[in-house]
């Protein structure tokens, strides 16, 4: 790839009409609980249909028969079909990242969640004093995961699990054996069962935009264009300044990772890319972090037949804010996590979850190589 392609390649950052919404992992400010339709990454679920949750049978690993833990859901509200006015996608993940660099496509769930703007657990108007949601048997949750719990403990019969792995979990490491009889509780025993499963943080977006010196580096490119010069200092860092050889000059990378590093570079805190197809948009192109290991063949609804289309990508930044160790040989890792959806939004009936669509990419080796030769770094 030339310097000038790399040029073109930085250019688009700056004039993409169709610019995706980015989210950053912030501390919350507030509790994130159902009726605030949070997005966030880790902690427990914050249901959307508060009547009806996922079981542990539908978010266990196939691998390790372990169960998984939220990772991420984010509020995606709909104006059509009305039935998608309230709309959260939830992402499940094993901890383990064994099980995800041995066969990921058992280690990942995804569901679809809606609810009409009339219904019956939110005011169609928040400003609504007089709405009063209709009475219903909330579901027990595991005091671990936050999925439901249909069991509970035998002694005390005050806490609830979704399996006897996390029963065993809470008695043994997290000192519910120490609190039960008593029936008493403590800050260590929530603190411990938060270690269980990902830290939480709130998802915040904004548009993409230009990066914070984003209007000082359009001024540089349109002063370097209208001089016939071209400015590399901010093309990316793949190229340091003075030492092009020359315009023809190539380079082994991958263009899917070139294009991908220059995406990021402006914005190097993101976590989340959120670029699902509305209305009048052309289909949107993930950004790929390698040309190899995409899905041939993004599998259809499963509720309705209808195709689906990608939503948003979780990137691997994300990862920096889980609470996991990055150290051993076997933690938790991806490049890119890629989730498709109904493109229709189907209405879905008596169900409160289906599920969709996930894929993982990782970095490639071979594309962070120059000329088959030295690493990047």
């Amino acid at each position: 790839m030339s310097v000038d392609d790399i040029n073109d390649l930085n250019d688009l950052t700056l004039t993409d009409k169709w610019a995706p919404q980015l989210g950053y992992a912030e501390d919350p400010e507030t509790p994130l609980t159902a009726d605030t339709f949070p997005s966030k990454s880790g902690g427990k679920p914050a249901w959307l249909n508060p009547e009806h949750v996922l079981t542990v049978d539908q978010v266990t690993c196939s691998s390790c028969e372990q169960p998984m833990v939220l990772l991420l859901q984010l509020y995606t509200p709909e104006d059509h079909p009305p039935q998608a006015f309230h709309r959260t996608v939830y992402v499940f993940c094993c901890k383990n990242g064994a099980c995800v660099k041995q066969d990921w496509t058992k280690c990942f769930k995804v569901f679809r969640s809606q609810l009409a703007q009339d219904n019956a657990y939110y005011p169609a108007d928040e400003d609504d004093t007089t709405y009063v949601a209709k009475p219903f048997q909330a579901p027990k949750l595991c005091a671990i995961c936050g999925v439901a719990g249909p069991k509970v403990c035998g002694q005390c019969h005050s806490v609830n699990y979704c399996s006897r792995e996390h029963q065993m979990v809470d008695w043994n490491m997290c000192q519910h054996k120490q609190h039960c009889k008593a029936n008493t509780h403590s800050d260590d025993v929530d603190r411990l069962r938060h270690a269980r499963i990902f830290t939480e943080k709130e998802i915040v977006s904004e548009p993409e935009g230009k990066g914070e010196d984003g209007a000082e580096e359009e001024a540089q490119a349109a002063f370097s264009q209208a001089n016939g010069t071209t400015d590399t200092t901010t093309s990316t860092a793949l190229v340091p300044a003075g030492e092009e050889t020359a315009e023809d000059s190539k380079v082994t990378v991958d263009d899917c990772f070139l294009r991908f590093q220059l995406k990021l570079q402006l914005y190097p805190d993101q976590v989340l890319r959120y670029d699902r197809v509305e209305y009048d948009m052309p289909d949107r192109e993930p950004l790929w972090v390698q040309e190899g290991q995409k899905p041939k063949d993004v599998p259809a609804c499963v509720h309705c037949g209808g195709p689906r289309t990608f939503e948003f990508q979780i990137l691997s930044t994300l990862l920096n804010f889980l609470g996991v160790s990055h150290l051993a040989a076997d933690s938790l890792d991806w490049g890119a996590l890629y989730i498709y959806t109904c493109k229709h939004n189907c209405d879905l009936g008596e169900k409160a979850l289906v599920p969709e669509f996930i894929w993982k990419q990782d970095f490639s080796s071979d594309s962070m190589n120059f000329d088959g030769g030295g690493n990047l770094d």
